[in-house]
């Protein structure tokens, strides 16, 4: 009796089914012990829903579903029965996980047992796993979508009109949108779909699926993630130019860079200071796919331990080479500053006058940072590095420069700033006098 108040249960998630007729006409066969007729009726439902769902998507121009309905056809034309070409093309094309295409070929090969004779015969058993599988699999309306779902979604991503615009917030609600949809069980596939048209994109910054990609992460779904740490960050084979869009992906989710590890992470550190080296500049305008933003994604994840035992090569190359951009400043507030500071300083130190002006507008543009993060010895270093460095530069040249507009600068030119050892004539030095920066001579003695 408890099976048989199953299937009526069963049957009413599906009774609006377009196919409800075989539905209702497999229960009425298996309440009346007509098991062989049950799951012919079954059957039918189900591999008509397939083949109607088949001939949907070959409308809606998705690749896939035009070779599967290619194969039906051809057995069709030649006399054969289209269940059997249905099933081995989708374990070919691989469109549906395997526990899909399973339920389907169980369900065909209970079906030719029952259509058949043969010296079994069909129990009450037998009639319900299928019409169990049927219902969870292919005819509920609650049942996980077929995924040519998938490829639906893959070519509306590239449709005009989908993203309205690349705003982070915004592609992430359109994605939350869409993958909701989908159950836990989709998304390995979802992942390895989006990762084929993403090297077919070969890393474009305004490739949909890496959008999609990108929406992705910025959702709540920690199993998602562990996906896309796994079939992105841990295996090789990206070009360089494909690499960049592992940058975008640790901007935008910055715990991925803790989720690799070992051999997968001394690998994606040498594979991201390659591609901080690769760049003659980063604007201002790059903020998702630079090394500055990459860098600030580190220091985010990586606070304790320090992020230059994490990737110490991508640390190395993205202060050396951009220490100056504005992305940066806030590294003053972390355990990078002194190799920040350590940056500047050996900027400070150059002799080249075009260098000097980049300085100037550098330190009056983090002088609110500055003040916060050195002490005043790292000042009074940084100044004597700017200005005096053993007398080698013209001081007025200098001031006239604009270093005199530095506020943190000015408040360490006193009179009691200590000489530098080893001075043996009259040296120049900077005070300030109210509004007015003042060059004075001093004799110091030799230490």
């Amino acid at each position: 009796m408890t099976d048989i108040l199953s299937i009526e249960e069963l049957y009413q998630r599906v009774r609006k089914h377009p196919h409800s007729d075989y539905v209702l006409e497999a229960v009425r066969c298996f309440n009346a012990q007509a098991y062989r007729a049950c799951i012919i009726m079954t059957c039918n439902a189900v591999f008509d829903t397939v083949r109607h769902r088949m001939n949907e998507l070959k409308a809606g121009e998705v690749s896939r579903a035009k070779e599967v309905v290619g194969a039906i056809n051809a057995a069709v034309d030649s006399g054969r029965t289209f269940e059997g070409a249905l099933v081995t093309k989708l374990r070919e094309t691989r469109v549906i996980p395997a526990v899909e295409t399973d339920a389907l070929g169980e369900i065909l090969n209970k079906r030719n047992n029952a259509a058949h004779p043969s010296n079994a015969s069909a129990t009450a058993k037998d009639a319900y796993y299928v019409f169990e599988k049927a219902v969870t699999y292919f005819l509920s309306e609650q049942a996980r979508p077929l995924r040519f779902a998938i490829d639906i979604l893959i070519r509306d991503i590239y449709s005009d009109g989908f993203f309205t615009d690349p705003v982070i917030d915004n592609v992430a609600r359109k994605v939350d949108e869409e993958i909701s949809a989908f159950d836990e069980a989709d998304y390995y596939l979802l992942i390895n779909d989006l990762k084929k048209r993403l090297v077919e994109d070969k890393g474009n910054e305004d490739s949909k699926a890496l959008w999609f990609l990108l929406g992705l992460l910025e959702s709540d779904r920690p199993k998602l993630h562990s996906i896309i740490a796994k079939e992105f960050f841990a295996k090789k084979g990206f070009t360089p130019e494909q690499d960049a869009f592992l940058v975008d992906m640790c901007v935008v989710r910055p715990p991925l860079l803790s989720m690799i590890s070992g051999q997968n992470r001394e690998r994606l550190d040498h594979t991201f200071a390659k591609f901080a080296e690769s760049l003659a500049e980063v604007s201002a305008e790059r903020t998702v796919r630079s090394p500055t933003a990459l860098l600030s994604a580190l220091t985010s994840e990586f606070e304790d331990p320090g992020i230059e035992g994490c990737y110490p090569k991508t640390v190395e190359v993205a202060l050396r080479r951009f220490w100056s951009h504005s992305d940066l400043g806030p590294l003053f507030q972390t355990r990078l500053k002194d190799r920040l500071f350590k940056h500047v300083l050996e900027e400070a130190e150059h002799t080249d006058a075009a260098a000097e002006q980049d300085l100037i507008l550098y330190l009056e543009r983090e002088d609110a940072a500055l003040a916060t993060a050195l002490s005043r010895a790292q000042i009074e270093k940084l100044f004597v590095a700017a200005m005096t460095p053993h007398c080698r530069k013209d001081l007025r040249e200098m001031r006239d420069r604009g270093f005199d507009r530095i506020p943190r600068l000015r408040s360490v030119m006193s009179t009691a700033m200590s000489p530098i050892s080893g001075w043996r004539r009259t040296s120049p030095y900077l005070i300030w006098e109210g509004n007015d920066l003042i060059l004075r001579d001093r004799e110091l003695a030799q230490p």
